[in-house]
Parts: structure tokens; sequence; C-alpha cells
């Protein structure tokens, strides 16, 4: 396929992982992206010289995509795993979530409701068809199995931190999906969970994966918005930046469905309502920076409704301080449906109610030890896709010819991390790969 010209739009981990495949297959490729660095949600800041992950994210030891990228990229070195553990804030009182003997003994629920919380995790993972999944109720599926009393304790306030009050369609693949992929995490009798970070977060993978593209030739082309992806007699002609059409045999965007319908006005108007239609949860996500460890858990899960924020993640308990200049990194973050207004809030209101549960939560904290309070937000983070609207699902191959897109809309239903990503970037690859051969024999004619 040398001499195909192909167009990325969107420089995050679907994008450039996306140029490093096609560029191997000797495509030449030209990635396209907005911001002033590659990798979107997966984006960096720097904080005293120190690259501190944006949002936090995790590796798991099962995301054997994610690794062989890494291995592949020369970073592996840079990989470390590290057992972690996690934690409940219920009434007042934090309570460990790890081993069988904490699940045995979790205070917030009886014996019974212990045995029919073991249950639910075992049934998903001799559940195999995510279609059967998707048409019942998270809540009768989480109900059925577990009881209303493990719901109301434990699996709702799971489902309002992670969907906002949008959780009332949401299918029972979530939950489904969440519990199949966390299990892979465990080691050993004691259920240990493993988890892997890389030194300076997931950007390191990213510009590893960029220097291989450039040395296999693709192009990145940063603060660079697509102002249109042109189209041309049903075919895509190349993409429309700083005024200039550049010519492409092919373009993909890894957009978000309403940003890329509003680059195609020449497309299907079928197709662009479709994409217009989706819509997404946002977050807010401050980051507490600290001098010292606030707790011994990665993650704290909040049961507590009145809390704006759904968990406490201390990502340092996971990564060595010593790569962040010896802080300890608290994300407090606060997933958005498109309608809530605390995305409208600004930083120093959000601080202010943030801190106020705060320092209730942790009452003998010291604020001595705070260092800085950042507020990170996204508009497009996770997409909604309530029951019954599979059908609207975007195919690889759009209707426009040589149009193709991948993003997180289409990696369903798997959850929206870097392992479905990349997986599902080298599936949008082998699409291309696979078509590419008639793009020359049309061209020949």
């Amino acid at each position: 396929m040398r001499g195909s010209s192909v167009a990325v739009v969107g420089g995050g981990i679907m994008g450039v992982t996306l140029a490093y495949h096609l560029s191997r297959q000797g495509f030449n490729v030209t990635v396209y992206e907005r911001g002033d660095n590659l990798g979107g949600l997966a984006s960096y800041m720097l904080y005293e010289g120190a690259r501190l992950d944006r949002f936090y994210h995790t590796i798991l030891s099962s995301d054997l995509s994610m690794q062989r990228l890494i291995e592949e990229s020369g970073v592996k070195d840079r990989l470390h795993f590290t057992a972690t553990k996690q934690g409940f804030y219920d009434n007042g009182q934090i309570y460990p979530f790890n081993t069988p003997v904490d699940f045995l003994l979790f205070p917030p629920l009886n014996l019974f409701q212990r045995f029919r919380l073991g249950l639910q995790v075992i049934y998903a993972q001799f559940e195999s068809r995510w279609e059967k999944m998707d048409e019942i109720p998270v809540e009768d599926w989480l109900v059925k199995v577990s009881g209303r009393g493990v719901y109301n304790k434990v699996w709702k306030p799971l489902l309002r931190a992670k969907f906002d009050s949008t959780s009332e369609n949401v299918p029972a693949t979530y939950i489904w999906s969440r519990l199949r992929r966390m299990m892979g995490t465990r080691e050993g009798v004691t259920s240990t969970e493993m988890m892997c970070y890389l030194e300076n977060g997931y950007y390191t993978l990213i510009e590893a994966l960029a220097r291989r593209c450039e040395a296999q030739g693709v192009a990145f082309h940063l603060r660079a918005p697509i102002e249109e992806i042109v189209i041309e007699n049903g075919r895509v002609a190349g993409v429309r930046v700083g005024g200039v059409v550049e010519p492409y045999d092919a373009v993909i965007s890894t957009l978000a469905s309403p940003i890329l319908a509003n680059l195609l006005p020449e497309a299907p108007t079928g197709f662009r309502a479709m994409l217009a239609k989706q819509q997404y949860l946002g977050v807010l996500c401050p980051l507490l920076i600290l001098k010292k460890q606030l707790l011994p858990y990665y993650v704290l899960n909040i049961t507590d409704e009145s809390i704006p924020f759904t968990a406490v993640v201390e990502t340092t308990n996971l990564i060595d301080p010593q790569h962040v200049k010896g802080y300890h990194l608290v994300y407090l973050p606060k997933y958005l449906a498109p309608d809530n207004e605390m995305a409208n809030w600004p930083d120093e209101q959000v601080k202010t109610e943030w801190m106020k549960h705060f320092r209730r939560m942790f009452p003998a904290f010291n604020e001595a030890d705070i260092v800085d309070f950042i507020v990170q937000r996204a508009r497009y983070v996770e997409p909604i896709r309530p029951m019954g609207t599979r059908d609207e699902i975007p195919p690889i191959k759009t209707p426009v010819e040589r149009l193709y897109m991948g993003n997180t809309v289409m990696i369903y239903p798997e959850l929206g991390n870097g392992e479905a990503v990349t997986r599902f970037a080298a599936k949008v690859a082998e699409q291309v790969i696979e078509d590419a051969p008639a793009w020359e024999v049309k061209q020949a004619v």
C-alpha cells in the first residue's frame, strides 16, 4: 500500500495508534491535532518540571494490547506493576474492600448481602453474551442477583459516580463489562489487585509511539484544527485546514461524534444526524497535590450522595511518588450529564464546594499539607449508550466512501479505557488495509 495517503483527524491515543499500525504497512500518514500536544484525554500538564496526567488512567495487568504497544514502542523498562487497594466511604467511615476477608467482614452489608454481592461478581464471569446484557436495565440485573439492599448500598452509588443523572436508562452491559475487566487483575488466593503504570503517565506511550511513527514517515501537525472533511461525489477528497484543502486517498476521524458531524457538511443527512445526536458525559476532575499520603487506597468509593465528587483516587498509591517530584496526587472526579450546571462552575466555586466535603470526610487532615488544587475538565469523555440504541453506533466504514471513523462510541460494550481504545484502533487499521487495494484499482482505471 506504499504511496496511499491517509489523514488521521485527532491525535489522541486512538489516532496515534492508528498512525502506528498504518505506517508499518507502508501508508503515508498525516495526523492532525488541534491541541498543543498529542494525547487528548491522555495528555499531561507540567508541574514544577514533572509531567502529571490531567486525568487519572489505569493500565491493568490484563491489558495485553497496551502492554504489547509499550514493548513495541521501546518503553517497557518504564512500566511497573503494583498491588493496589480500594476502599469504601460509607456513613462517615472508611472500610477496606480488597481481600476475601474484607469482603466477608464488610460492615455496610449483612452476611446474606455479602453472599449475594459475591454471587453477582461470579455471575458476570459466566455470562458471555453481551447482546443479552444490552437488553436488560442495569438496575433490574443487579437487583435480581444482588438484591435491593446491596444495590442501594454498593451499586447505586457506583452508577451515580459513573453516569451522574443518566443511569436510569443504562443497560446491564456497563457493570457486566466492568466486573469482567476488573476480575482479570486479580492474582492468587488473596485476590490481590494488580495494576501497572508508566513513568510520566500515558503520555510516555503516546510519545514513544509518535517517535516510532515519525521514523516510519508519519507527519504530525499540532495546533491544526480541521475546518472541514472535504467530500466530492460521495467520496472523501481530503481535509481543509488553515483555509487550504489537503488531498488524501482516505480520511479517518477519531473525533467525538458531534464534533465530526460539524465537519461533514456534504455527508448524507441521516449520517450527520446520527452523529450529532450522540450524547457524552463530561467530567470535572480536580487534582489535589499533597505533601503526604492521604490514604492507603488507590480508589476510595463514596456511597454518600451528598458529596459532589464520587471517588477519591490517590494515584500515587499506584505510581511511585519519586516520579512526580515526591508529591502525592489525589483526583476528585465528578462525571457530568450534558445538562449538569456544574460544568459551568468557575474553578473557585468548584474548589470551595469540593473542599467543604473533603474536610467533612477527613476531619483530621492537615490543610498545611496541600500544595495545590488544580481543576481539570473535559466535555466529551464517556458516550451515553441508552438501552435499545445499538443501531445508532456508527460503522467503521461510513456512508462516505473512504471516510472511516473510530471513537469511544464504537467500542461498546467495552469500557472507554486505553486497552479497548488501542484494540479498536487496530481493528480500524485492519479495515483500511483490507480496503486499500481497491483504491489502487480505481485510481489506475
